[in-house]
């Protein structure tokens, strides 16, 4: 019995000796980190990216301006318009001149034109320039809808039906930099005119064909011009000889790129102002805007431009327009001739003095009786 029980203290110890062998470790993960690790570091300010600054052109908060910027920050589409690279080709240039007038006059927000929205590859603003380089063509602006149909081919539109003229006004100082272009309106060809279907087919000098619709597509595409540090603007006006009248699609064309009134000078609102209360409308003009008849008559010109904006809620990139009024422009001359096609005719009747017989007012009522005063009354009153 004793030799037995031995034997089992024996087994006993061994099954405990081979148990606590086999017990795992305690998991590295349980361990106390070293006070060195515990540490949080905070981002330095220097890497925190400061939010882009708004031009002073006020437009909705929504819209992320792609002008000046405040602050340093990484390389964006933004910076690429304002700078002197071209987002659509690899050019160097130098940097824009100083027109040789002062520009006083602010621009003001005139339309947007929405164009696409953007993929969600491409995440930062720096992806905008390949965005746009991908989805317009070499030295476009805009998608064709023929790869014949680029800027000249809209040009040669306008040019061949003697509907406009363009012309470069460039820098006194360096007559090989081109500061804007002038465009000047000879004439609207109208539906009725086209002496044929809208979608009948003519030909331009270079053997291309086009539309009516094409004459139209014209009009907007001519303005998509630009130069490639992005410092283009068009003067634009009426030809002294215009007298077509206006489609009915051109009150499109007027709204998205014409002026409005509160552009101009206070004087010159007044004299729009007097034409629209003297001038005499037919019935095939008051369809469109008194300030477009104004503007065609006494030749007032305005200036044009065009931008790249982003809309980072919708992700949509979008064209904006801006208007301003060119300081240059003579008042008086313009007076002159609006007062003399609407002379200001005054009343004779008006001027004509008082006098007791002649006036109502000079009635003798004293010594009348109450119903001859009665009588009168009516007479007093008028």
């Amino acid at each position: 019995m004793a030799e037995r029980r031995k034997e089992r203290e024996k087994d006993d110890k061994q099954k405990s000796q081979i148990g606590q062998s086999s017990q795992p470790s305690q998991p590295q993960s349980l361990r106390v980190l070293p006070p060195s690790m515990n540490q949080v570091k905070y981002e330095p300010p220097s890497q925190i990216i400061p939010f882009p600054g708004c031009s002073p052109i006020q437009i909705s908060n929504r819209f992320a301006n792609l002008g000046a910027t405040v602050g340093q920050v990484r390389p964006s589409f933004q910076s690429a318009l304002i700078s002197n690279h071209d987002p659509f080709q690899d050019i160097a240039v130098t940097n824009p001149p100083v027109a040789s007038y002062h520009k006083t006059s602010p621009y003001m927000i005139k339309s947007h034109s929405h164009l696409f929205v953007i993929v969600s590859k491409y995440n930062t603003i720096a992806n905008l320039i390949t965005t746009a380089k991908s989805c317009f063509p070499p030295n476009s602006h805009f998608i064709p809808p023929a790869p014949f149909k680029n800027l000249k081919y809209y040009r040669d539109i306008l040019h061949e039906t003697h509907s406009i003229t363009i012309k470069p006004i460039k820098d006194r100082e360096n007559p090989h930099i081109i500061l804007y272009l002038s465009l000047y309106i000879h004439q609207i060809i109208n539906e009725n005119e086209w002496s044929s279907h809208p979608y009948d087919l003519k030909v331009l000098q270079s053997e291309l064909q086009y539309s009516y619709y094409d004459y139209i597509k014209a009009w907007y595409s001519i303005l998509l011009h630009q130069t490639v540090d992005f410092s283009h603007s068009w003067f634009l006006n009426f030809d002294s000889k215009f007298k077509s009248p206006f489609p009915y699609w051109f009150n499109h064309w007027w709204e998205k790129h014409g002026p409005v009134i509160v552009l101009f000078p206070p004087p010159m609102q007044e004299l729009v102002n007097y034409f629209t209360n003297k001038n005499k409308f037919k019935e095939s003009e008051l369809f469109f805007p008194n300030l477009l008849h104004f503007v065609a008559k006494y030749k007032v010109p305005w200036i044009l431009k065009w931008s790249y904006q982003v809309s980072w809620e919708t992700r949509v990139l979008f064209r904006q327009f801006s208007i301003k009024w060119w300081d240059k422009f003579k008042l008086d001359r313009i007076a002159d001739y609006v007062y003399a096609d609407f002379p200001s005719v005054r009343n004779p009747d008006s001027e004509k003095k008082s006098s007791p017989a002649t006036s109502h007012y000079s009635l003798p009522i004293e010594g009348r009786s109450k119903s001859e005063l009665q009588e009168i009354a009516p007479q007093l009153m008028l």
